[in-house]
């Protein structure tokens, strides 16, 4: 079953797709640097769960108000949730506590190399020669914008390095099994699902962080930056999530590995603009990379009557 967008007009599914996508990197890079900014007060594992507490109450009220349909037997499509945001934001989380920011990156940024892999074994998704040429150009922009922090230093452990492979190797995962359950359910009550699912996660793993020192961090943590941190959620989460799964409606799994390398950009961007982070160049010419190989293959792929 495929929905009459991806069958009558593949041009149109495929720019909706990559408008969709574009979003869905925005939502994540900006909403990456909100978190950051909120970290400096909450705890990570506390705010994970307000964050995803937030996106999953966003998202059930327009699945209800909304009227969008879903069944009870819909429910197992949620559990793709348990991958990411579950195992994926929690390893990344305690990982990122272990090693340095700069390995963090480095490491989330083989996601889409990941996924392509993925893509093809499990669901036998053809990389054509030229989505190669241009996916290797995006991933070095990624390495050239995420591995700038090696230039002043950064020592990782080894411990964290695992952890965060295992995080972004959850998160590939999530994408390839929520390609076919798009299928099936809509995006919004499928994102609501998968988002309760990871709350779960969350709220299991709680109590250990509270019993390990988060209870004397949060209590002097105003309301006010409680709420900031929910809004956050409704970004990087709720938004993020629902506008990448319409996305994967619409276009194959490696080509939403390709849009995922946005996220670092729209991430520097932000820290820069709101942060007041150093922009540096070699940044700059990683950006440049990235937007220039997603720039020729857009225009390939709309204006190509034969779009996979």
């Amino acid at each position: 079953m495929k929905s009459a967008t991806q069958t009558s007009h593949p041009n149109r599914a495929f720019q909706m797709g990559a408008l969709a996508m574009v979003t869905s990197a925005a939502c994540w890079g900006f909403g990456t640097v909100l978190s950051k900014a909120t970290l400096e007060a909450i705890p990570p594992v506390s705010l994970l769960v307000v964050q995803l507490l937030a996106s999953s109450v966003t998202l059930w009220l327009v699945t209800v108000l909304r009227g969008i349909p879903f069944t009870r037997r819909d429910l197992k499509h949620g559990r793709t949730g348990l991958l990411e945001p579950g195992l994926a934001y929690l390893a990344g989380l305690i990982g990122l506590q272990l090693t340095s920011a700069s390995n963090a990156a480095l490491i989330g940024a083989l996601e889409p190399f990941i996924i392509l892999v993925l893509a093809y074994v499990f669901l036998k998704e053809r990389i054509r020669r030229e989505v190669q040429v241009l996916m290797g150009l995006a991933i070095l922009g990624t390495l050239l914008v995420t591995g700038a922090d090696l230039l002043i230093g950064g020592a990782g452990d080894w411990r964290g390095d695992l952890l965060e492979l295992i995080g972004v190797s959850a998160a590939a995962g999530y994408v390839i099994l929520s390609r076919n359950s798009v299928v099936e359910v809509a995006p919004v009550p499928l994102a609501a699902m998968q988002q309760s699912f990871g709350l779960l996660c969350a709220l299991l793993a709680l109590p250990v962080a509270l019993l390990l020192g988060e209870r004397s961090l949060i209590a002097d943590v105003p309301l006010s930056l409680w709420v900031i941190g929910g809004i956050t959620g409704v970004v990087q989460y709720a938004a993020a999530f629902t506008f990448y799964l319409i996305a994967l409606q619409r276009i194959p799994a490696t080509t939403a590995a390709l849009f995922l390398t946005l996220i670092p950009v729209f991430g520097v961007s932000g820290a820069a603009l709101f942060l007041g982070e150093v922009l540096l160049p070699i940044q700059m010419i990683g950006g440049g990379l990235i937007v220039g190989a997603l720039v020729l293959f857009y225009v390939r792929q709309a204006t190509s009557e034969n779009n996979p």
